[in-house]
């Protein structure tokens, strides 16, 4: 079997096609796996270190609004469209799992010419410019949530948004005792984690509860201020574990851990913190509702998005999983919002509840289903 990933803009486009690999090399006999996205040394490397073969193509950007780079990118859709031929010809794939971004577009059209078939996933609420192109010569498009479409149109299924198995191994130890146990075997296997969890130790009040602060693989400067501006005050009664992304800077205080990314540790957080605030990206809020964290939601809002981050945050608010803090609002409802989600236990143990409701555990095995009907396997 010879299948072809592709996808990117942000790692939320790369690590659920990652977790679908992982699934289906699980599964299979032989899997040969390639991946065509943009010429970005990040999410190159990220690919790379899954052992996907990864190739570099031209990439456009749909603009909705007037820009001289629109003329531009045309021609960068059409040479992309042509070197997408040229690498799904020579590799001689058997079907595109296509995860959307801009990218993906010429991938997916390229595969549609060669009679390639096609799986589609979208991960968010509604579906962004190019998934919406791509849907339209996919063979199959799976729905991270539940929608009517479904009722109607047998091409849309609703899977649920993959996890990966760094994570899944957190989600699969559900008593203190395999924490513990998995805790120490990846102390004595894994550095990057050895590393990670010595200065977890180090620097945290164990008897506090945690905060974990992610603003997705960017990071967030509206959350990192947010932070920032009331550290002294957290720190009083709280630990801090906050990923900065690209905004980083360096804060010594007891107590605070800042990073740039979180990785495979992310499982091990889940599990330990009190409360997280967070993005509310799809794939983010997955693991969230998967590892039932009490969670405080701060989504990027229409001037910085088409919305989707609201309407995914909306979805689990109006189910009674999680609270979100809206951009217009001020620091102080902050502060009094993140003490009232810890100290309110009832509140946590009713989230926790609805939130396992809506788990969908078998999401992996789901989408691989689909891509393997497929190719008649």
């Amino acid at each position: 079997m010879k299948i072809c990933y592709t996808g990117g803009g942000t790692l939320g486009h790369i690590y659920p096609a990652i977790a679908i690999n992982e699934t289906l090399i699980e599964r299979t006999d032989k899997v040969d796996c390639y991946w065509i996205g943009r010429k970005n040394s990040e999410e190159k490397a990220i690919v790379e270190y899954n052992n996907i073969k990864y190739f570099s193509i031209n990439s456009g950007k749909f603009r909705r609004y007037f820009s001289f780079y629109n003329f531009i990118d045309i021609f960068n859709v059409f040479i992309a469209y042509f070197q997408s031929i040229n690498i799904l010809k020579e590799n001689e794939v058997n079907v595109i799992f296509s995860k959307g971004g801009f990218v993906s577009v010429p991938v997916v059209y390229a595969a549609h010419r060669l009679h390639i078939p096609v799986i589609t996933h979208e991960s968010d609420i509604t579906m962004g410019l190019a998934t919406k192109l791509n849907a339209r010569v996919s063979n199959k498009v799976c729905l991270g949530f539940n929608s009517d479409i479904t009722k109607n149109n047998d091409r849309y299924i609703y899977s649920g948004n993959p996890i990966r198995s760094a994570l899944m191994k957190w989600y699969n130890a559900n008593t203190k005792e395999k924490e513990e146990q998995l805790t120490k075997v990846l102390i004595k296997e894994n550095t990057l984690f050895n590393k990670f969890y010595k200065n977890f130790i180090a620097n945290f009040d164990l008897s506090k509860p945690i905060i974990l602060v992610t603003g997705g693989s960017l990071g967030a400067l509206e959350i990192n201020n947010i932070i920032w501006d009331n550290l002294d005050e957290l720190l009083k009664y709280y630990n801090v574990y906050h990923q900065m992304g690209k905004t980083y800077k360096k804060i010594n205080k007891r107590g605070y851990i800042g990073v740039i990314n979180i990785t495979d540790e992310i499982g091990f957080l889940y599990k330990k913190a009190t409360l997280c605030i967070s993005r509310s990206g799809a794939g983010t809020l997955n693991e969230l509702i998967n590892f039932n964290v009490n969670s405080l939601l701060i989504p990027l809002g229409h001037n910085a998005s088409r919305g989707e981050q609201m309407l995914n945050a909306k979805y689990y608010e109006d189910r009674g999983c999680v609270n979100i803090l809206y951009e217009r609002e001020n620091s102080s409802i902050f502060i009094d919002t993140v003490f009232n989600l810890i100290n309110n236990r009832d509140g946590i143990l009713s989230r926790k509840k609805k939130m396992k409701n809506l788990v969908n555990k078998d999401t992996n095995n789901h989408i691989c289903d689909v891509i393997l009907s497929q190719i008649g396997v």
